[in-house]
């Protein structure tokens, strides 16, 4: 995929706006050769402060082998569609960019197993905005540049 294929797409997603408030989600995620490795739920929670143009915002993802694992953003809106996003297990900077219904972030996380211990995977994150409650994502995981696994999730803004 290409940003530049959803410049035109409507509606316009806006980071801040769609989570901005309580969301909920589901997602499975299927390994490089297209089998099943887990289920999750996600519970999610934002606040956009316009003064300081950051978005803190809260995802508690809930897999079904009993593990979870909880991000905590600070987004920072640098333009009209670029972002910069910071959270304890990443590697860096998360870098994000907006074009249409489409922002695409991209980042390297230590990711928590149901053992304790942590993995890095390279994430690029796609999300699709279907309409002011709905979106999707398709997330890219990679292990030394490698595609290791692919994560579909669906959020729905709920308050």
């Amino acid at each position: 995929m290409k940003l530049e294929d959803f410049a035109d797409r409507e509606p316009r997603f806006i980071l801040e706006n769609f989570f901005s408030g309580t969301l909920r989600g589901f997602g499975v995620t299927i390994g490089r050769l297209g089998g099943f490795q887990n289920r999750f739920t996600i519970d999610a929670r934002g606040r956009f402060d316009p003064a300081a143009n950051v978005l803190s915002l809260t995802e508690d993802y809930f897999f079904d082998d009993g593990h979870s694992d909880t991000l905590t953003w600070t987004i920072l809106k640098r333009s009209e569609n670029r972002y910069e996003g910071r959270e304890t297990l990443i590697d860096g900077v998360a870098e994000g960019e907006q074009a249409g219904s489409a922002f695409r972030w991209q980042y390297s996380r230590d990711v928590p197993a149901a053992d304790g211990s942590k993995t890095r995977f390279g994430f690029d994150d796609w999300f699709i905005l279907h309409d002011e409650r709905h979106m999707s994502v398709h997330a890219s995981l990679t292990k030394l540049g490698v595609e290791v696994a692919t994560l579909e999730a669906f959020y729905e803004r709920v308050g």
